[in-house]
C-alpha cells in the first residue's frame, strides 16, 4: 500500500511541475521580439452575425470549419489590451453578451453568444508587441 502511495504521490508531483514549465515557456513569448507581421487579408471580412471587431484588428484569413467560421488575425499591442478591445467590442454590440472571460499571463478567451451564433475569441501573446487571435463563431 506504501509503494502505491508513493506512486501516486510522484505522478502528481510530476503533473504539477509539467504543468509550471509549461506555463514558463508560455510566458517567453511577452519578452521576445515580435516577426514581421503577417500580411492583412484582402477580400470581404464579413463574419456571420455582423459579428464586432475592435477598429485596429487585423484580419490574415478566413476560413469555414464545418459549419463553424474560423478568422485569424491579429492585434497589436499586449495580451491585456486585446483581451479589453474584443470583450468590450462583443459587450457593445446590439444582441451579444460575454458569456465567459478568462485571461492568463500569455492568453486570453472572451466567450460569447449573439445573433444566432456562439463562440470564443482565443488570443494569444506570442511576442512582446503583437497578441494572435483566432475568433470561432458557430451556430448557436
Amino acid at each position: 500500500m506504501r509503494k502505491f502511495t508513493l506512486i501516486a504521490l510522484l505522478a502528481a508531483v510530476s503533473t504539477v511541475l509539467l504543468a509550471a514549465c509549461g506555463e514558463d515557456e508560455d510566458k517567453e513569448g511577452l519578452t521576445k521580439d515580435c516577426p514581421a507581421a503577417p500580411a492583412a487579408m484582402t477580400g470581404s471580412t464579413a463574419l456571420p452575425g455582423s459579428f464586432p471587431t475592435p477598429t485596429a484588428f487585423v484580419f490574415t484569413g478566413i476560413k469555414k470549419d464545418g459549419p463553424s467560421t474560423v478568422a485569424s488575425g491579429y492585434l497589436n499591442g499586449s495580451l491585456t489590451h486585446a483581451h479589453q478591445s474584443f470583450a468590450k467590442a462583443v459587450k457593445n454590440a446590439p444582441g451579444y453578451d460575454v458569456t465567459k472571460e478568462e485571461q492568463d499571463p500569455a492568453d486570453s478567451e472572451v466567450n460569447f453568444e449573439g445573433a444566432g451564433n456562439s463562440g470564443q475569441v482565443k488570443m494569444n501573446q506570442d511576442c512582446r508587441d503583437r497578441t494572435t487571435v483566432t475568433i470561432t463563431i458557430r451556430p448557436a
